[in-house]
Parts: structure tokens; sequence; C-alpha cells
């Protein structure tokens, strides 16, 4: 058993089954427990079925070595894609995921619905579909941690998971608004990185320090640099001072709108995906030198997750200069005009 495989498993299988949760109460509540356990156990069977389809799949069609990067790879811009978000959340950039508003939402689409007699076709169909969609992301997260080497440590992550929301939610009975899912979705989108960054390596041929204890610096350091970007885009933006040249405002005010068709949440993935080549082909072409391929890596991950933000950042100090330009002028001391009964007679 792979503790961390457990751990990264649980938490990001736990994100998704509260978020499952969620629609299933509001569909029990408004439509009855009948329809709601018939959508959940329906997608339960469906997911299954894919887990063991895939798992089967890669390892017995697929070798590891092309498993590994290929898995490696999805995991990497799965993970950029869970971090990228929880950076954007922590620094304000992004509202943070209300399981309170889904519930009224979905309670209330239900409401307007109409009941028919016989199958509750849109209670069972609801709850189906939330169940389903969110756990196609633990299937993926199940066969790409599990699939390689640690099937049963990313089985029992995932149902432990499941079992403790189930339990909370039949407990509870209602939408499980304590759990700090916003937390743990930034835990998981560290791990992930970490993860699809160590596979993804593995398959290009970068030699890790220590194998797979090597995790562990790659957790602390994408921990650590995501703390550095929250703080970072946490600041005041400082607007400019409005004395630009006009051909240099010209050509960055071009520069910036080539910069905006391409850096945006895609960003992460290209840059991540043209980093992973570079990578690759410094392997191949410079021998001896696999240790520092993985700095590179690691140092080109970084980067991505840099472009990507630099698209947010950048729009929110375009709003601070807007509002700066729309704002009325501070008077200037020096330059007041004293009235005239003000004045003192020399």
């Amino acid at each position: 058993m792979n503790i961390l495989v457990i751990v990264a498993t649980f938490l990001a299988a736990g994100v998704e089954w509260v978020e499952a949760l969620t629609i299933v109460l509001a569909v029990g509540i408004v439509r009855g427990w009948k329809s709601a356990f018939v959508g959940l156990a329906a997608a339960l069977v469906a997911l299954i079925s894919l887990i063991a389809g895939f798992g089967i799949a890669i390892t017995s069609h697929v070798s590891i070595s092309a498993a590994r990067t290929v898995v490696g790879v999805f995991l990497l811009l799965f993970g950029l894609k869970w971090l990228y978000k929880a950076i954007l959340r922590s620094s304000g950039f992004r509202s943070l995921h209300d399981e309170a508003k889904t519930f009224r939402e979905t309670r209330q689409m239900l409401e307007t619905s109409r009941v028919r007699s016989g199958i509750d076709r849109a209670g069972i169909s609801t709850s189906f579909g939330g169940v389903f969609l969110e756990g196609l992301e633990v299937v993926f997260i199940v066969v790409a941690l599990g699939g390689l080497e640690n099937v049963a440590s990313a089985i029992v992550g995932a149902l432990v998971s499941l079992v403790v929301v189930a339990g909370a939610g039949i407990t509870l009975r209602t939408p499980l608004t304590q759990v700090p899912e916003n937390t743990m979705k930034y835990v998981v989108g560290i791990m992930l990185t970490s993860f699809g960054t160590f596979f993804a390596g593995e398959g290009i041929g970068v030699q890790w320090w220590q194998a797979d204890l090597s995790l562990l610096p790659l957790i602390a350091a994408y921990a650590l640099a995501s703390i550095v970007f929250v703080l970072f885009l946490k600041r005041p933006a400082r607007p400019s001072s409005g004395r630009e040249n006009p051909i240099l405002h010209g050509l960055q005010t071009a520069v910036l709108e080539l910069w905006g068709l391409f850096v945006d949440d895609g960003a992460l993935a290209v840059v991540a995906i043209v980093v992973l080549f570079a990578v690759a082909w410094y392997t191949d072409h410079v021998s001896g030198q696999r240790g520092m391929a993985a700095v590179l890596l690691v140092a080109g991950v970084l980067a991505s997750i840099a472009i990507g933000l630099a698209g947010p950042y950048r729009k929110s100090r375009q709003a601070a200069n807007a509002a700066l330009a729309t704002s009325p002028p501070e008077p200037d001391p020096e330059s007041a005009v004293v009235p005239e009964e003000t004045l003192v007679p020399s």
C-alpha cells in the first residue's frame, strides 16, 4: 500500500463525492429517496465498470513505460487545472465553491419540473447525472494513480472517502457545507500536479532523486510556489501613472492583446506540453544530465502556472487603470485657489 496514493485519492474523491452528495440530497428531499437511490446505484455501477475496463486495458494491453507517460501527462494537466483554480480562489480572482448554492439551485430546478405518475425520470436522471459526472473525475484519478502499480491503494482511498461522505450525508441529511472543500481542492491540486510531474518525468527519461521519495520535495516545492503566487496576486494592483510614451503604449497594447489570445486557462496545457517535449528532447540529446532534467521539468511546470496566472493578473491591472481614468482627479494643494474672504490683509 502506498500512503501518498491513498491520501491523494481519498482527498480528490472526497471532494467529488461531497458535490455528488449535494445533488442526491436535493433529489431525495424534493422527489423522494427512491428516485435518488436508483440514480445513485445506476451511476455507481457505470463508474465501477469504467474503472474495471480502463484498469484492465492499461495493465494488459499497454506497456508500463507508455502508460506512465500517457497517464502522467494527463494527470499533470488535470492537477494543473485544479491547482490553477485553487490559486485564483485563494487570491480572490475566482469565487469560492458553495455547496449550499448548488443545493438551492438543484432543489429549485426539481420543484419546477413536472411530476408524472410512474417512474420519476427527472429525479433519477438528476441523481444519476450528478453522481456519474462527478464520479468520472474519481475514475480518472483511480485509474491514473492506481492503474500503474498501486491499484489497491487508489481503490482503498476512493472507497473510504465514499463511505465517509455517504455516512455523513445519511446522518446529517444536509449538504456538507462545513467541509473545507476549497482547501481540499487546493491540496489535491498540489498532490495531483506532483504525481503527474513524477509519472510524466519517468516516462520521458527523467531520473528522480531517490525514486518515489522525490514526491515529497515535489509536493513541498509546488505548495511553496503556489503560496508565493497567491501572495503576489493578492497585492493591490498599482495603476499606471498615465505618463506614457504614445508609441510604447501602443506597442504594449498590441503585445498584450496578442498575449491574451493565447494566455488563458488553455495556456497551462499548451506550455506544460511544450515543456514536456523540451525536456524529452533534452534527455535524448544530452547524456548524463537526467538529474538536471528533473529540475528543468519542475521549473517548466512552475513557469506554465505563472504564465496561466498572467492573464487574470493583467486583467486586474487593466481594471485598476480603468478605475483611475474614470475617477475625478485629486486637487493639487499648491495650486488650490484660496477664497478672498479668507485672505488676511497685509
